[in-house]
């Protein structure tokens, strides 16, 4: 019941939506969320039907409550076939073994099996087509002799098949022919992460100018992982030369010193544009303070409302200019401006939370910033397209248990885009997750990916690895940037808040307590 109080106002904003409200509003992911919305109220299939017509991008999440209200039975079948399991599809009928069939489950049917359901979808030819390679005893092996569909092929399988049939060398003259690829990238990490020994073993020993940045910099991982730290250095300088991305260059950099401990590497990365992780280090390496951060000047307040979904959508889609977004509560697009003015050379850190962390610890108050600035940038309307809410990017399912857990009741949705809201449910995720994993960089990777990935996959890796080395080999990648990001972010709020903390330190901190949560290996 303790922020029951700041949501009474609120009350008088909970309201039906309804499809006059819909059809008023501009397309976006904002009317996509309050379409998903409108399709779990109780309406008519009529009523759904024009809601996703409305849709500017129909996700599954859209889809699977339309399916619902719309009371069609052909799209009810659809439904119900594309779950068929393997061992069933003989005994549907041929349209739903059509929509039912995959590549993994093709490859749990005895050949026996594969005959007998490659005939019955005869009326199919184009799905008898897309699955060509999983007819045969060994995908692998049938569909080698076209690059581009060796890799559909592999995707498609699985991880369990994947280890069962491609865990296989690779020649030269195939890599080769693999890279020219875009998928090529994704199928070097899932080789890492899925353990392919044999095709890693290849890769390894193939040219690295050969190689795109990304694929480089993975392989050069997996080398000092090995111990074959002059095999990692090719791959490096490789990928510092073909980076796109500032954080990238500065990244292979950054370990080319580590490596070598040649000042040319670190000198590159101390002149540095950019202001991540790896900036950070370069800076506490060379006993230098890092500068290029700021704290905008603000003024007085204005009248626009952030935490209107289409105000923020519309506004961050066409930044307006900085003079009209000078204001305490509009700080969040005024740093947006400023940085894009710069070309995102100079970095704005703004604190727009101080009056709701007032109880807070700073070190409490430093994370719950760093949080938000990567989530949101601390735009209060902000929706992501998984529909996660607000500034601190609750999704509903959570924010919805946190409601409850306070002992709030009546709750809607919609309150997550007010900061006081938000931030009051941040604190209490917080609390949770400190009480288990207790190092802001776990946090960080527990806030995105959940806790139960974190102790699962996460913290193992800095019992057995080198911290830099731990974090560069969390094998989701969404996770693994967000995590570095979050933790430069609080990095740089502590000493904005007047309690510095060194970074080295704190990420040798992270090898005991890993030993500690996840035990002795």
């Amino acid at each position: 019941m303790r922020f029951l109080w700041l949501l009474l106002p609120l009350a008088l904003l909970a309201k039906e939506i309804t499809l006059q409200f819909l059809e008023s509003k501009p397309r976006g992911l904002a009317k996509d969320y309050y379409i998903w919305r409108f399709l779990d109220q109780k309406i008519t299939p009529k009523e759904a039907q024009r809601a996703l017509e409305l849709t500017q991008r129909v996700n599954y999440k859209i889809l699977r409550r339309y399916i619902l209200k719309s009371q069609n039975p052909h799209l009810t079948k659809i439904v119900r076939c594309l779950g068929t399991p393997s061992y069933k599809l003989l005994q549907v009928d041929a349209e739903c073994a059509a929509l039912g069939v995959s590549g993994s489950k093709l490859l749990r049917l005895s050949p026996t099996q594969k005959k007998e359901l490659f005939a019955k979808l005869a009326p199919f030819p184009k799905v008898r087509k897309k699955y060509g390679p999983f007819w045969s005893s060994d995908p692998y092996k049938a569909s080698t002799s076209n690059p581009h569909q060796f890799l559909r092929i592999f995707f498609l399988s699985g991880k369990k098949n994947r280890a069962k049939f491609f865990n296989r060398p690779l020649s030269k003259s195939f890599i080769a022919k693999l890279t020219k690829s875009k998928s090529f990238p994704r199928f070097v990490r899932y080789c890492l992460s899925e353990r392919l020994e044999r095709p890693i073993k290849s890769l390894l020993r193939f040219r690295a100018n050969k190689l795109d940045a990304q694929s480089s910099f993975f392989l050069a991982i997996e080398a000092i992982k090995r111990g074959l730290p002059h095999a990692a250095l090719a791959f490096l300088q490789n990928s510092e030369k073909k980076s796109y991305y500032q954080s990238h260059k500065d990244r292979a950099n950054l370990w080319l010193y580590r490596l070598t401990h040649k000042k040319k590497y670190l000198d590159k990365v101390l002149h540095s544009w950019d202001l991540n992780l790896y900036v950070l280090l370069a800076y506490e390496w060379a006993h230098t303070p890092f500068t290029n951060y700021f704290v905008p000047k603000l003024k007085g307040r204005t009248s626009i409302d952030l935490s209107d979904p289409f105000v923020a959508e519309r506004l961050r889609r066409n930044l307006p200019p900085k003079n009209l977004v000078a204001y305490r509560n509009t700080q969040s697009l005024y740093a947006l401006v400023l940085e894009k003015e710069s070309n995102f050379h100079r970095h704005p850190f703004i604190l727009p939370y101080t009056p709701y962390l007032a109880d807070q610890p700073i070190s409490q108050k430093a994370l719950i910033h760093a949080l938000a600035r990567q989530e949101s940038r601390f735009v209060p309307g902000s929706i992501s397209r998984s529909f996660a809410l607000g500034p601190l990017q609750f999704m509903p399912f959570l924010a919805k248990h946190t409601a409850k857990k306070l002992g709030i009741s009546h709750f809607d949705l919609d309150w997550m885009f007010k900061e006081s809201i938000a931030v009051g449910f941040a604190k209490d995720h917080i609390r949770y997750l400190q009480s288990r994993l207790h190092h802001p960089l776990l946090i960080a990777y527990a806030y995105n990916g959940g806790i139960g990935y974190v102790k699962k996959r996460v913290v193992p890796l800095f019992t057995k690895y080198d911290p830099l080395l731990a974090m560069e080999l969390v094998n989701y990648p969404e996770t693994k940037e967000y995590g570095k990001k979050v933790l430069a972010n609080y990095i740089i709020y502590r000493k904005i808040l007047g309690q510095p903390i060194a970074l080295t330190p704190l990420l040798k901190r992270l090898a005991p307590l890993s030993r500690r949560l996840y035990g002795k290996r």
